[in-house]
């Protein structure tokens, strides 16, 4: 009997299961816009490209995903350091800015429900967590600073001092998506970061000779726009 009712779900599962691996581009913002430049100047800076695989089983579907971009995050800083803790030998009291870029790979996995189905567009809507990976990342300093009211210039702006991110940071993505011709697809999904992306950077070489007591709770919460294509579809 247990035998009968195995194979039973294995053929309803065959009759309604999709198989559908793909490749897609994208870039990440703050703030959604229709304007061509703000878009544009996203995609330049904020760049994602990644393959996903998805199973749908009826209306739902499973569709987890690796994605790899940049992220950046420019802080407002206060010199305090001194002597040989100050990177750039900077007066203490000089404010300016700091960049902490990091490469990732993310790797959600979102659980959706196609609830409008049109023929040639169909719509859903997705949920699910994401894993958040820290690659590499690097330190870029405004080539400016300010003290007492007086601007001045840094040489040298760029360094690898360890920011000490986290290797991995967790979130949550929630949005809807598109399916076009029933290869082409469109995602439009928010994440919401569950945890910090740095810890103490009081602790570490930048801290020696930066203020960064305002920024230890980062969290990475953006909007992801993505196009894809379906290159195998079963």
């Amino acid at each position: 009997m247990a035998t009968l009712l195995m194979m039973g779900s294995v053929a309803f599962a065959g009759d309604n299961l999709g198989l559908a691996i793909g490749a897609k581009v994208g870039y990440q913002t703050a703030r959604l816009s229709t304007h061509k430049d703000a878009i544009k100047a996203d995609f330049s800076n904020h760049f994602t490209v990644g393959l996903f695989g998805r199973v749908n089983i009826g209306h739902f579907y499973v569709q987890p995903e690796v994605l790899y971009f940049k992220t950046s995050n420019i802080f407002d800083v206060t010199v305090t350091g001194t002597g040989t803790d100050n990177l750039f030998n900077l007066p203490t009291g000089a404010q300016t800015n700091i960049t902490l870029n990091t490469m990732n790979l993310q790797v959600p996995v979102l659980i959706g429900y196609e609830f409008l189905d049109l023929g040639v567009v169909s719509l859903r809507a997705q949920v699910g967590p994401t894993a958040n990976f820290v690659l590499s990342s690097k330190t870029l300093y405004d080539k400016t600073y300010s003290i007492n009211g007086v601007d001045n210039n840094i040489e040298d702006n760029t360094t690898d001092e360890d920011f000490d991110p986290k290797t991995i940071a967790w979130g949550v993505q929630a949005g809807l998506g598109a399916d076009v011709l029933g290869f082409l697809t469109l995602d439009i999904n928010y994440n919401f970061g569950l945890s910090k992306v740095f810890k103490t950077l009081n602790n570490t070489s930048l801290g020696q000779t930066f203020d960064f007591s305002n920024i230890d709770k980062t969290k990475q919460n953006m909007f992801m726009v993505t196009v894809g294509i379906k290159l195998i579809r079963l």
